[in-house]
C-alpha cells in the first residue's frame, strides 16, 4: 500500500516507510541494548547481522538530533576478518532511519573508525561538541519542512 505525504512546502513521497506514515520508533526511549533492534529499520542490529560481521554494541546514548529530538547514537565495535577490531559511531533517526556519523581530522579527512573505545566516548562527536549530522530520511525531511 502506498501512501503519500504532501506538506505545505510541496514536499512528496510515494512510499510507505515509517517517516511518509508518521511512525516514529522512538528510539531514545531504549534502556537497554536488546531493545535497538526492535526500534532500527533494517537488518543492522539483527543478532545474525552483528554475529556475522562479528559487532558489538559497546554503548549508546539519547541524543537531540532531529525537530522531535529523540534519537540514538550508539557506538558500535566491528572486527572483519584479521583486522584489528574498531569502533564506529551511529545514530538512529526517531523514524529507525540509520546514519554513520563522523568527525574530521585537521587535515579535513573523515574520522570514520576509532582504535579503542575510549577514543570513541572521547570523539567530539560523541561528546556533542560539533553538531550532530542530520537524517535525511523521509520522515526527518518532512519533520524539517513543518508536517
Amino acid at each position: 500500500m502506498t501512501n503519500t505525504q504532501e506538506q505545505d512546502t510541496k514536499l512528496t513521497f510515494p512510499c510507505s516507510c515509517n517517516g511518509c506514515r508518521n511512525y516514529p520508533t522512538r528510539p531514545a526511549e531504549v534502556w537497554n541494548e536488546h531493545q535497538i533492534a526492535g526500534k532500527a529499520q533494517g537488518y543492522f542490529f539483527t543478532r545474525d547481522t552483528m554475529k556475522f560481521f562479528k559487532s558489538r554494541i559497546a554503548d549508546f546514548k539519547p541524543v537531540g538530533i532531529s525537530p522531535r529530538a529523540d534519537s540514538l547514537m550508539v557506538i558500535v565495535s566491528n572486527k572483519r576478518d584479521d583486522e584489528p577490531r574498531y569502533y564506529e559511531i551511529v545514530t538512529l533517526c526517531p523514524y529507525g532511519e540509520l546514519g554513520r556519523e563522523w568527525a574530521t581530522d585537521s587535515a579535513g579527512e573523515p574520522i570514520t573508525k576509532y582504535d579503542t573505545l575510549n577514543k570513541a566516548r572521547k570523539s567530539a562527536r560523541w561528546n556533542c561538541t560539533i553538531a550532530a549530522q542530520l537524517c535525511d530520511c523521509h520522515g526527518c525531511q518532512l519533520d524539517k519542512a513543518g508536517r
